[in-house]
């Protein structure tokens, strides 16, 4: 193998790990691990298997291509491209978009930042494939805040997504392309992903229907990932039954996905649909009303949603789970600690048995040389997970089982109803404003997720359906269910929108 170390670099690696060695130990280190590294010599002449999730069957029309202004008023695309799937299937002819940390195979994936430039994905995202294979239309990628770190909307390298409700305002973030292009009528379906608040807050922002299904329920492999525990796709749409019909042809395992529980099981969550809800008894998570940010219209907004699913003989209750409103940092921690690792890991996170994206691992090496393009955002966070990392290292573990603490404290709840409900985002979408600096422009990312990211990190499905507006712009209304039921929010969900269209 080229580049045998010596013993110089041994005690470099040594000094980085915190040991110390002699000169002596240092030669025989070296000459050891040459001899090791002969063995490994033979895994890099060993061809690597093809991909599990491997390109197949559905041509493209081109490679991507920037969409023009008048094409994309709200900013809402990074490429536009067409990929046909199958002839016929439960989604033919739909319109779809991919928030562009999905791989599509031949198009570039840019995670809405710059320092990804050049990199096509040779391999199609699992749930991308079973959307084709039941015959939707790809029709490009969504802009979306650089590699997922922000709920605002206004912090990709690509630039600001806006309203479509009000210009003057930000889609949030961070499937913000997403959410603007479906309110906009541009697709049909889109998938986000989300480790804290980033289908249901932009979802909510521009009075569209957002699933961010319980962790595991819907393979992740072929995205990029943030945390482990925390990564997730999901369905977005104008209707609760497109989110449905969407999540049964992606929910699954696909054998490939770590994060996926070996004995997962599915429905068919479009037979939640068109169901009598009166008996069923919601909850109002009296915290997620409680915010410094909370907004009493928005409040308001919900109240009167609740009101609706009153008269159609469902029970509401108060509760109280006090823990939810502390949530958020431990949701932070989790999520900037995770996102440090895959940082320094380039994706490749070990100690998994799932699929390795080996692609994505070589194409950070070479990015490394630009990590000085990282927008301010990710640098900060990558930086205070460090100080953490070095100077509090057990912090991350100690969040980890604080977490499990949050989890039993909601299924507890849980077990009295058959879901919370809570605004999805305290206030009304943020408004877009050049003259922020950048610290003013990050802290502000933090509070629209503070109903969201708990249940991140507790795995419980969130879904966020529009309720209204203030001052004219959207208003979510969040249910969220017991794990693996997807289907009880689902169907409250689409007992309001029947009744409140």
């Amino acid at each position: 193998m080229a580049h045998d170390p010596t013993a110089e670099t041994i005690a470099t690696l040594a000094e980085d790990l915190g040991m110390s060695v002699t000169p002596a130990e240092a030669e025989d280190y070296a000459h050891l691990i040459e001899t090791t590294l002969a063995d490994y010599d033979e895994i890099r002449k060993m061809a690597e298997p093809a991909a599990p999730p491997e390109e197949k069957r559905y041509a493209r029309s081109d490679s991507g291509r920037r969409p023009t202004e008048d094409e994309d008023p709200y900013n809402a695309w990074i490429s536009r491209t067409e990929v046909i799937g199958a002839d016929e299937g439960v989604l033919s002819d739909a319109r779809v978009g991919l928030k562009d940390n999905i791989a599509l195979a031949g198009v570039e994936m840019t995670c809405g930042s710059t320092f990804l430039k050049g990199y096509v994905p040779s391999i199609t995202a699992t749930v991308v494939h079973r959307l084709l294979d039941e015959g939707a239309t790809i029709v490009g990628k969504n802009n979306m805040d650089s590699f997922g770190f922000s709920s605002s909307g206004d912090l990709s390298d690509f630039g600001a997504v806006r309203n479509p409700a009000d210009k003057a305002y930000l889609a949030g973030g961070s499937s913000s392309g997403c959410a603007a292009a479906l309110a906009a009528d541009e697709i049909d379906i889109a998938l986000g992903c989300d480790q804290g608040g980033s289908i249901c807050v932009p979802a909510a922002n521009c009075g569209v229907v957002g699933l961010r299904p319980t962790t595991g329920l819907v393979p992740y492999t072929g995205i990029f990932p943030i945390e482990r525990t925390i990564d997730h796709v999901g369905p977005m749409a104008q209707r609760v039954a497109d989110v449905a019909v969407t999540l049964d042809v992606i929910a699954g395992r696909d054998g490939l996905d770590a994060r996926q529980p070996s004995d997962l099981r599915t429905e068919s969550y479009t037979e939640a649909l068109g169901k009598d809800v009166s008996g069923m008894t919601v909850a109002l998570l009296e915290e997620g009303f409680d915010h410094p940010e909370s907004k009493a219209a928005v409040t308001d907004a919900v109240d009167s949603a609740v009101e609706l699913l009153e008269s159609l003989g469902v029970e509401v209750k108060r509760l109280s789970v006090p823990i939810h409103n502390r949530a958020p940092a431990v949701a932070w921690l989790i999520w900037g600690y995770g996102s440090l690792h895959v940082f320094k890991q380039a994706g490749q996170v070990p100690q998994h048995d799932g699929w390795y994206d080996t692609d994505l691992k070589r194409i950070f090496s070479k990015c490394r040389a630009a990590v000085d393009t990282l927008p301010p955002m990710v640098k900060a966070t990558l930086l205070a997970m460090e100080y953490i990392d070095q100077r509090h290292n057990a912090l991350y573990g100690k969040a980890k089982n604080i977490g499990q603490s949050i989890t039993r404290r909601y299924d507890d709840a849980l077990e009295e109803v058959d879901a919370f409900i809570l605004p999805t985002t305290p206030g009304k979408p943020l408004g877009v404003n050049p003259e922020l600096d950048r610290i003013e422009r990050i802290i502000r990312t933090f509070p629209p997720n503070k109903n969201t990211c708990p249940f991140a990190v507790t795995g419980h499905p969130t879904l966020t359906v529009p309720c209204g507006t203030v001052d004219g712009l959207p208003i979510g209304m969040m249910l969220v269910g017991s794990q693996f039921d997807e289907s009880t929010i689902l169907s409250i969900a689409d007992a309001y929108e029947r009744h409140s269209s």
